[in-house]
């Protein structure tokens, strides 16, 4: 389990601990549903080899495990204070990437009310399963303009 005690034990570069009886898969959202989309490292130089996976629920954290996790370190304890926290990059063009999902954007129920697909601007077509291989569903999107219209 993560908690308060488990969490602070690790503050700077380096620093291991052992966790006990840790499930991962515990810590991923319940979800088959997912983005993703081929881009570039986020630290300098930047490759472009990449592939990021967004899933389409959030991962929930408390107050403390945020607050614990602004307290960690990128330096050894013996050097100046440099927070992991606020480290990102801006964001990046999409420069025609494709952004591919296996999301059916089509369906609709007491969950997605409001029908989110119609609220984004996108393009959609199905991808040859045979390229796929058996078994396999997914819908690439071609973004026009990937961006949130308020309901």
């Amino acid at each position: 389990m993560l908690n308060r005690d488990t969490i602070t034990r690790i503050t700077y570069k380096n620093d291991a601990y052992l966790l006990q009886g840790l499930n991962i898969e515990e810590l991923y959202p319940e979800t088959t549903s997912f983005i993703t989309y081929d881009g570039s490292m986020t630290i300098p130089p930047c490759y472009e080899t990449a592939s990021w996976i967004i899933m389409n629920k959030p991962v929930y954290i408390t107050r403390m495990q945020m607050h614990s996790l602004r307290l960690l370190s990128q330096n050894q304890p013996s050097q100046i204070f440099l927070s992991m926290s606020d480290n990102f990059r801006p964001v990046q063009p999409l420069n025609n990437r494709c952004i591919r999902t296996n999301i059916n954007f089509s369906l609709q129920g007491k969950d997605c009310p409001n029908n989110r697909a119609q609220k984004l601007q996108y393009r959609g077509g199905c991808v040859d399963q045979r390229a796929m291989g058996p078994g396999h569903s997914s819908v690439l999107l071609f973004l026009k303009a990937w961006h949130y219209v308020p309901f």
